[in-house]
């Protein structure tokens, strides 16, 4: 039986319940920035594998500067020059240094590194202006890294850093979940291609394009398959033929209770069950829910914003469970209204707005328009302010609760 007008935690259960964690793949470490880690790694050597030096300086015995100063050096007998990627081919005695340059190996007998801007060499001798204690600027063998020690865990998310690790680590290849494949298909015989000119009574395809990006940045694999008139034979065609194609499907417009909403009939003609109509929330509270040989369908509200706000809450966290990762949801904040909201409602709502430190706290100023169908207004946005149905009018200073969507600002004033 369908279930109808859900609160939108019951709506996640039922979706990410039903989804799957896609299989595993190995591919080359270039190839592996921006997809999940589907394995723990262990580190198989240290990091660094030698003491090394961070500087470039003179090797020496830290015992023959102990009494070195400005006024009264320590004057000592350069035997080699050690540049990184060799081997000294000697040690380093009583009375003597080698020069080394940054990343060598720290030669035998030496257990400090003089940096050479405290230092002056003339004729085959260096003069040491400092004391250092024993063991002063050496990088140790394993300081980074254990061998052994287990330095990325799977689900992570893999980026310049991790790939840096594992290059450094000498690992080449690594095992990743595969990108789950999303079908988006926007319904609407008002919906024109962009490549088309524009004629009265038509827009562009901008839901489109505005969730294969949103599916791109949530780590899957957009799969468009453009736009079908408001007919359910032909919607349901289209269903079908993203099912064969994807992992996922979407749909936009003709999921609330208009004459031309045939998206659970399409659904239901493409051979779905469908889970549930309609979430408690606004903007996007006419969502459709249905599942296809073991692979979940959603039907979006065609307003623009209520269909990326309904991406957002609804969608992301989904197709992050399908790829993997061990975090699904974004970081909540409690933050302080900079302003009023005079609306009242019975519904969940998710206000557009702008976070950011001012004054030392963490303060949200609204968009300026809050329709479902104003996309414009997500562009001057990095949250989504959560008010509960009942709640309101909202005034300045309140606290609620932010989703952070993007970067916060940085520190400023009212």
């Amino acid at each position: 039986m369908m279930l109808e007008m859900l609160p939108l935690e019951t709506a996640l259960e039922v979706l990410v319940g039903r989804a799957k964690i896609l299989h595993k793949e190995v591919v080359e470490l270039l190839s592996a920035h921006g997809r999940v880690l589907a394995q723990d790694i262990f580190a198989p050597i240290n990091q660094p594998p030698f003491d090394r030096s961070p500087l470039d300086g003179y090797a020496l015995r830290g015992a023959d500067i102990a009494a070195a100063a400005p006024g009264v050096p320590a004057r000592l007998r350069v035997t080699e020059n050690v540049p990184a990627g060799y081997l000294a081919r000697g040690r380093v005695e009583t009375g003597t240094a080698m020069r080394i340059m940054t990343g060598a190996p720290i030669p035998a007998g030496a257990d400090t590194v003089v940096r050479v801007e405290d230092t002056r060499e003339k004729d085959g001798w260096v003069e040491v202006f400092v004391s250092l204690a024993p063991g002063s600027n050496i990088v140790r063998t394993g300081e980074d890294i254990r061998q052994g020690e287990m330095v990325l865990k799977g689900g992570r998310l893999l980026n310049a850093p991790e790939i840096g690790v594992l290059a450094a680590l000498g690992i080449p290849r690594v095992e990743v979940f595969k990108r789950p494949r999303v079908a988006i298909l926007s319904t609407g015989d008002e919906l024109v291609a962009l490549e088309r000119e524009l004629t009265p009574g038509k827009i562009y395809n901008s839901n489109l394009y505005a969730l294969a990006a949103s599916v791109l940045e949530a780590g899957g694999e957009p799969v468009p398959l453009g736009s079908v008139a408001d007919r359910p034979e032909e919607i349901a065609r289209k269903i079908s033929e993203g099912l064969g194609k994807s992992d996922l499907v979407l749909t936009t417009g003709g999921a609330s209770v208009g004459e031309h909403d045939r998206i659970r009939e399409a659904m239901t003609c493409s051979g779905a069950d469908l889970l549930f109509w309609k979430i408690k929330m606004k903007p996007g509270t006419p969502v459709v829910a249905g599942e296809a040989s073991g692979k979940l369908i959603l039907g979006l509200s065609g307003n623009p914003a209520a269909a990326l706000i309904s991406f957002e809450v609804l969608v992301r966290p989904l197709i992050r469970k399908m790829a993997g990762f061990d975090k699904l949801y974004r970081p909540r904040l409690t933050v302080k209204l900079l302003e009023d909201f005079r609306k009242q409602g019975k519904q969940r709502r998710f206000l557009r707005a702008r976070v950011g430190v001012v004054d030392g706290e963490l303060c949200a100023r609204l968009s300026s328009a809050q329709s479902p169908g104003v996309l414009k207004s997500l562009l001057s946005t990095n949250s989504l302010l959560d008010v509960t149905g009942g709640r309101g009018p909202l005034s300045k200073g309140e606290q609620v609760e932010a989703i952070l969507t993007g970067d916060l600002i940085g520190p400023g004033r009212s």
